[in-house]
């Protein structure tokens, strides 16, 4: 074998193995609670999507674009980005994740929606790692994880109608190597569950939807 086909070899599997690390999204498990509102009516409305809020200020875009593609999903037309109504309207520069009803009422006298989503996502650990390899030291276990908030409010009724939360986790073991065939195990991202988590949430409100 040429030397050309060996390297082209050796790239073909950076390129895989890169590839794996920025897509992978299906290692994690996820775990849903409601507090409140599991089933809304979506069909009527100005829904007003916030910026979403998050410790990851390189993931923190990535959130905001897969939440927004989910209720857009749901809400249609109904649904009213922040960045958008700020154009015509005059906005307090910050709206927070939980607000006292004076501050409901207020930002629907200036945004003249009815409900507001905000979404908190929360990297909490990132242990495993994306490749997590055996040591050779006995028992492993390490994990990633994230979690996905979100508070619905009902602008006119000045209170909350939906809470509800994603936990994902993705659980490096020492049990992926008992083959012993050396290869590394492809972890979810503790960055990727968070968005992923937050797709897999809506969907939750897609799924239980009265309309």
């Amino acid at each position: 074998m040429s030397p050309f086909k060996n390297k082209m070899s050796i790239q073909q599997q950076y390129n895989l193995i890169l590839c794996l690390l920025l897509c992978s999204c299906g290692g994690g498990k996820y775990t849903y609670l409601f507090d409140a509102g599991k089933q809304l009516d979506f069909s009527e409305g100005k829904w007003l999507l916030n910026r979403t809020e998050s410790n990851s200020k390189v993931f923190d875009s990535e959130l905001y674009e897969a939440s927004y593609a989910g209720f857009k999903e749901i809400l249609g037309d109904g649904l009213v980005d922040m960045n958008t109504i700020r154009t015509t309207k005059l906005l307090a520069p910050k709206i927070g994740f939980e607000l006292t009803p004076e501050e409901l009422g207020k930002l629907q006298q200036d945004s003249d929606c009815d409900y507001l989503i905000n979404v908190r996502g929360n990297v909490v650990s990132n242990g495993a790692g994306s490749l997590a390899f055996d040591s050779g030291n006995g028992y492993y276990s390490a994990s990633n994880q994230s979690s996905v908030s979100i508070m619905i409010y009902d602008l006119n009724a000045k209170t909350v109608i939906s809470s509800s939360k994603v936990v994902g986790k993705a659980t490096a073991e020492n049990s992926h190597f008992d083959n012993g065939n050396g290869v590394p195990s492809i972890n979810s991202s503790a960055e990727t569950l968070m968005v992923s988590g937050a797709k897999k949430l809506i969907g939750q409100y897609e799924k239980n939807r009265l309309d």
